[in-house]
Formats: C-alpha cells, sequence, structure tokens
C-alpha cells in the first residue's frame, strides 16, 4: 500500500484550454509552467525534453495537467484518461526494482543531472490499465512552492 499518492496526471493537447474546460466543475489551477527535463530514458533511449504542467488548487491530492509532448511517454496517444498516479517514494529507484521483481515492468524514468531519479513510470497488467509515478519526495515540494507561486527546483 502506498504511503501517499498526491496527484493524479491527465494528458491534455493544449493547458489553457483544458484549465478553462474544468473550471465549470470547480477546478483551478496554478499558472502552467514549463518544465525542462535534462534526462529522460524511454525504451532505452536517452533525450531531454520540455514539459508544460499545471496543478490544481484544490487537493491533496491534486489534479495534475501535462500537455502533449513528443510521441513517447507524454505523447498524443496518451491523451484521454488518466495518464499516472503519483505515489511519493523517497528512493524511486529502490522501490521500482522492488516492483520490477513482482512483475512490473519500468516504461520510463526521468533524472537529474546528478542521476538520481525524479520519477519512475511502471505498467503492469495486474493494474487494470493504471500506470504509477513513483515521485522523488522532494519533488513535491518543488511542486507545493509552484502552486503557491513560488519558484522551486525539483
Amino acid at each position: 500500500m502506498p504511503d501517499t499518492y498526491v496527484h493524479v496526471g491527465v494528458m491534455v493537447d493544449d493547458i489553457e484550454a483544458a484549465i478553462e474546460d474544468l473550471a465549470p466543475i470547480g477546478f483551478t489551477f496554478m499558472r502552467p509552467r514549463t518544465v525542462h527535463v535534462d534526462r529522460i530514458v524511454e525504451d532505452g533511449q536517452d533525450s531531454e525534453i520540455d514539459l508544460t504542467v499545471a496543478f490544481s488548487l484544490q487537493g491533496a491530492p491534486q489534479l495534475e495537467l501535462l500537455e502533449v509532448v513528443g510521441d513517447g511517454i507524454y505523447g498524443p496517444q496518451h491523451r484521454g484518461g488518466l495518464h499516472h498516479v503519483a505515489i511519493l517514494d523517497a528512493d524511486p529507484e529502490a522501490r521500482a526494482k522492488e516492483l520490477v521483481e513482482q512483475g512490473f515492468r519500468v516504461t520510463a524514468a526521468q533524472y537529474r543531472t546528478d542521476g538520481s531519479a525524479i520519477v519512475v513510470y511502471l505498467e503492469s497488467e495486474r493494474l487494470h490499465g493504471l500506470r504509477v509515478e513513483l515521485l522523488d519526495s522532494p519533488v513535491n515540494e518543488a511542486i507545493a512552492d509552484w502552486i503557491e507561486g513560488r519558484e522551486a527546483t525539483p
């Protein structure tokens, strides 16, 4: 059982339009921000990516909007419906290894320049289509700062 899940992510084509679309049902969001990821690994391939995100002011857990970019884990094939559930973990790589030993598979991971993991995405048939994002605990502190309008680096 996870210690805590902190947000659910949804892929959208246009983040500004999605923010407007969700307003009638009571969601408000932080101002969207673009975050540069120095290293993302998908299918054994390393690359960089710029992600545009916005987190709801309501929660926890928050609703995270991610704007479609590229053709991998954040590509248009993942829009519509739930993209992931984020679970805090002090050591997402170690937890991912434990889950891989139980039959899960890592689909993507983001890393800082020092090599430490920011997030690790996992899937399993046992999750009924749910993708898990193991989120390095300090990243959630940065997200809280963004929601409050402060600068922070995950």
